[in-house]
């Protein structure tokens, strides 16, 4: 093989690389040293290598490149002796050697990299979880709304439960002709359901409450907040007697006894 054979054989690239058998090694280097042509073109490939080795990210400073290049150096001296005993197997150069230590510089930036990467793949998979989180309160929540109006049905279509629908009181000053309230209660199951309502807002101190009448006596039948037109379909106390049902406006928690003075909305059994 002569020499334009060796250089456009691509022998000199894997020579570079020390990916040659130990004889193909030695004999690029034999080249090297009776052809200056082939040294010139080893070189230019190391330091093809090196440039393709020293991305601007990781690039060392430069005097410490050139202190870890002669450390590296110093090692392979004090070598020297023994090394001349042997057959060079191939020719190692600084450019060589700046390349070796240039692709480790990459490696250790690599590493960096992917901790880096695997640290916000840490936080995606937490805010997946937290996402999960939610998605399960919600669905709890969806589950709670859905039993609840399962158990409204159940009680608005049993046969025997009564259908109420509160009027104004007469002179009431709180209340007019087109206010109303809609509840059902079953006497066997002792339910009370607040289904419907059209009623004056009140203040963030007030709250309306209902009673049950019997024997002329009132009971407490809980209270709710009604506001712009939107009240919360819900199950008040258990009423286990009623002759009557009443509402009045109490302070913001409910009284122990309906202020009569602000009883506004009523209806008879």
């Amino acid at each position: 093989m002569n020499v334009q054979e060796l250089i456009s054989s691509g022998k000199l690239e894997l020579y570079v690389a020390g990916t040659l058998s130990e004889r193909e090694m030695g004999d690029v280097a034999a080249y090297a040293q009776d052809y200056p042509e082939v040294a010139l073109e080893i070189e230019k490939i190391e330091r093809a290598m090196l440039d393709f080795l020293s991305p601007v990210e990781f690039e060392l400073e430069s005097k410490e490149k050139e202190r870890q290049i002669n450390q590296i150096f110093e090692k392979i001296h004090e070598q020297e002796s023994e090394e001349k005993r042997i057959t060079p197997l191939f020719r190692i150069s600084k450019l060589a050697v700046a390349a070796i230590t240039i692709g480790l510089v990459i490696m250790t930036g690599a590493s960096i990299w992917f901790g880096m990467q695997n640290k916000n793949l840490v936080g995606e998979m937490a805010a997946l979880k937290d996402n999960q989180q939610k998605l399960e309160q919600e669905n709890q929540q969806f589950l709670g709304h859905y039993t609840q109006m399962q158990q409204q049905f159940t009680v608005m279509r049993n046969i025997l439960t009564k259908r109420v629908e509160l009027k104004t009181v007469q002179g009431s000053k709180l209340t007019g002709l087109d206010n109303y309230m809609l509840v059902y209660w079953n006497p066997a199951t002792k339910k009370l359901l607040l289904a419907d309502a059209n009623l004056p807002d009140l203040t963030k101190d007030q709250q309306y409450q209902l009673w049950a009448l019997y024997d002329g006596k009132p009971v407490d039948a809980g209270v709710f907040d009604y506001k712009d037109k939107n009240i919360n379909v819900s199950f008040q106390k258990d009423i286990p007697n009623a002759q009557a049902f009443a509402v009045t406006v109490e302070p913001k928690g409910g009284s122990k006894t309906p202020t009569l003075s602000n009883l506004c909305m009523m209806a008879k059994l």
